[in-house]
C-alpha cells in the first residue's frame, strides 16, 4: 500500500497521456504520475500510420488540427526531436456522386476557417502524382500542410520533456481500481497499491471504456481493429507525393522506407479487442491498390500489423470532465485521431485541470452530448 499523494494521475502511456503530462508538467503542476499497463505507446501510438491532416469535415475537428499542426512544423525547436514531418499534402479522391455534396460542404468550411486546402480535377491531380490512376475520379480535394510524421518520436518528444519538468512514467502498471467516494475521486489502486490523488485522467485510448467503468462512468468508446501493411522498395516511386485517399473504399497510402505503407478498413470487422492481422484481407486491399496505382505491380509485402482506433459514436473524442464525478477527467475516444490532435490535447486538457477553463470550446466533446442527443458527425473518416 502507497499513502503518497499524487496531485494527477493519468492512465494511458500513449500520446494523449504523454501530451496530457507534458502540458500539466509546463503549467507547474507538482506531480503528475502517467500509469500504462504496458510500455509506453505499445497501444495503438506505435500502430499509427502518422497521418496528420487539416481536411477534416467538422469544425471542432479542424479547429483541433489548426493548434496541432503548427506545434508539429515546429516540434524539433520545442521537443529537440525530427519527427520526420512530410508535408506532402492529403490527397482525397472523390470516385462517387454520393460523396460530392458533403465534399463541397467541406470545401466551403475549410475557405472559411482559412485551411489552405483546394479542389482539384484530374488534370492537376495527375501533375501532383502522375502515377495514380484516375478515370473515375470525379475530382479530388488537396492540402499542402497536411502530411504524414513518425508516431514513434512525437510520443518520445512528450515523454522526455515531462520528464525533465517533473512527470512520472510507470510502465507495466496496469490500473485495477479506481476509489470514488462523496462524489469525487480519491484515488487509484494498481495491484495491492493504493495511490491517493486528486485527478484522474483516463488517456486509456481502445482501454478508456473500461477505465471509466472503474470510477462508474459510462464511456461508448469501442475497439476496432484497423490494419497496416507495408510493401518492399518501389524504384519506379522515388519522388515525393502525398498521402492519398480513396474515400469511398478507405484505401489510403503513403511512402514509408522506400516502399509503401498501406492500409484500408475491413468491413467484415467486428468491434472488440482482435489484434491479429487478418491475411486474408490482404488480397482485397492489392487488388484495390493495383487498380488505383499500377506501378505497384511488382512490388512484395514485407510485413502489416495491426492495431485499434478507439471509436465513439460520432467520430469525435469525449473531452473533459464528467457530471457528477469531480475529479475525472476524460482525453479518449479519437476515432483515430488521436496522434494528429495530440498537442491541442493534452494543452486543453492541461488548461482544464489547472484553470478550470480552457482556450478553446470543448464544450461540443463533452460526454453528455450523447445522452442529449447532441452527437457531432464527423464524414471523413479514413
Amino acid at each position: 500500500m502507497s499513502d503518497r499523494s499524487v496531485d494527477v494521475v493519468i492512465v494511458g502511456g500513449g500520446v494523449i497521456g504523454a501530451s496530457v503530462a507534458y502540458h500539466l508538467a509546463t503549467r507547474g503542476v507538482r506531480s503528475v504520475l502517467v500509469l500504462e499497463r504496458d510500455v509506453l505507446g505499445a497501444g495503438s501510438t506505435s500502430k499509427n500510420a502518422g497521418g496528420i491532416r487539416y481536411q477534416f469535415s467538422s469544425e471542432i475537428n479542424v479547429h483541433l488540427s489548426q493548434r496541432s499542426i503548427p506545434r508539429f512544423e515546429r516540434f524539433a525547436d520545442e521537443f529537440g526531436i525530427d519527427i520526420q514531418f512530410h508535408q506532402v499534402g492529403y490527397l482525397i479522391l472523390i470516385t462517387e456522386g454520393r460523396l460530392v455534396p458533403a465534399f463541397e460542404r467541406s470545401l466551403g468550411l475549410w475557405r472559411r476557417l482559412g485551411v489552405p486546402a483546394r479542389r482539384v480535377d484530374r488534370s492537376e491531380i495527375r501533375s501532383i502524382f502522375p502515377e495514380l490512376a484516375t478515370d473515375d475520379v470525379l475530382f479530388a480535394t488537396f492540402c499542402p500542410k497536411d502530411g504524414h510524421a513518425d508516431p514513434t518520436s512525437i510520443l518520445h518528444g512528450f515523454v522526455s520533456r515531462a520528464r525533465e519538468h517533473g512527470a512520472h512514467f510507470r510502465e507495466h502498471a496496469a490500473v485495477t481500481g479506481i476509489d470514488v467516494d462523496g462524489g469525487r475521486v480519491r484515488g487509484v489502486r494498481v495491484g495491492d497499491e493504493r495511490i491517493p490523488c486528486d485527478v484522474v485522467v483516463d488517456a486509456a485510448g481502445p482501454w478508456a471504456r473500461a477505465v471509466g467503468e472503474m470510477a462508474g462512468v459510462d464511456l461508448p468508446i469501442t475497439p476496432l481493429r484497423r490494419q497496416i501493411f507495408l510493401t518492399d522498395e518501389i524504384p519506379a516511386l522515388d519522388h515525393p507525393f502525398p498521402l492519398t485517399v480513396e474515400m469511398a473504399s478507405t484505401l489510403y497510402f503513403h511512402r514509408e522506407s522506400g516502399g509503401l505503407l498501406l492500409g484500408m478498413v475491413d468491413p467484415n470487422d467486428a468491434p472488440g479487442y482482435l489484434e491479429s492481422v487478418n491475411w486474408d484481407f490482404l488480397p482485397t486491399i492489392v487488388e484495390r491498390a493495383l487498380a488505383r496505382l499500377p506501378v505497384l505491380e511488382r512490388a512484395g509485402v514485407r510485413t502489416g500489423w495491426a492495431g485499434f482506433y478507439e471509436d465513439t459514436p460520432d467520430k469525435h473524442p469525449i473531452f473533459g470532465a464528467v457530471d457528477g464525478l469531480d475529479g475525472f477527467v476524460v482525453a479518449a475516444g479519437f476515432s483515430g485521431h488521436g496522434l494528429m490532435h495530440a498537442p491541442a490535447a493534452g494543452e486543453l486538457i492541461a488548461e482544464l485541470i489547472t484553470d478550470e477553463r480552457t482556450s478553446m470550446d470543448i464544450a461540443p466533446l463533452r460526454l453528455a452530448r450523447f445522452a442529449e442527443g447532441a452527437p457531432v458527425r464527423e464524414l471523413n473518416v479514413i
